[in-house]
């Protein structure tokens, strides 16, 4: 699979590169947090017999967070599970194209409509100022996730936007040599 980011112009390309570094650091600092956290609650519990108090209220929204930048990180690779037999069944470079383009015009629709409802989310909580909904025991506003959830659904337009200029860029031509190079 080709890269993104060899398709748009090299400072662009760069920042897009940038974005996806940070993303892929906030996963593994998450990785190591979660990590940390369990064998704290393993010594807490077993060794001396305590609870580690509210851990998984916190544990829940950095869940949240991983989930929505591993979405978006997916997104740019082009690695998210996918039921395409299509693409070994279409060999005329002309038709892999359109449908790749279909394919990919229906997952940015669905993107940016998620993206708006996420909007609409935290628009609401932010309404709600004072009365913000929060975690039970160490008052963490919702919004705090529902971010995430607008993080992950904006990135993820965004990607999709940026395959889809490249796929039209790049014209059915390039769509034989991008299929060849996936099998």
């Amino acid at each position: 699979m080709t890269d993104l980011t060899q398709n748009l112009p090299p400072l662009f390309g760069r920042l897009i590169d940038r974005m996806v570094r940070a993303k892929e650091w906030l996963l593994a600092i998450g990785c190591l947090i979660m990590a940390g956290t369990f064998f704290l609650v393993v010594i807490f519990r077993y060794g001396f017999n305590e609870d580690l108090f509210a851990y998984e209220e916190w544990l829940l929204i950095i869940c949240f967070w991983m989930y929505f930048i591993g979405a978006a990180i997916g997104t740019h690779d082009k690695t998210h599970v996918n039921a395409d037999l299509l693409s070994y069944v279409i060999k005329d470079p002309k038709w892999a194209w359109v449908r790749t383009g279909l394919v990919g015009t229906i997952e940015l629709v669905v993107a940016l409509a998620l993206t708006y409802w996420s909007i609409l989310m935290l628009v609401d909580e932010i309404a709600s100022y004072p009365r913000w909904r929060t975690t039970i025991a160490l008052g963490i506003p919702f919004f705090v996730p529902r971010l995430a959830m607008l993080f992950g659904f904006g990135f993820m337009s965004f990607y999709s936007l940026l395959h889809l200029i490249v796929l039209i860029k790049n014209g059915p031509r390039a769509q034989k040599s991008i299929e060849e190079q996936d099998t």
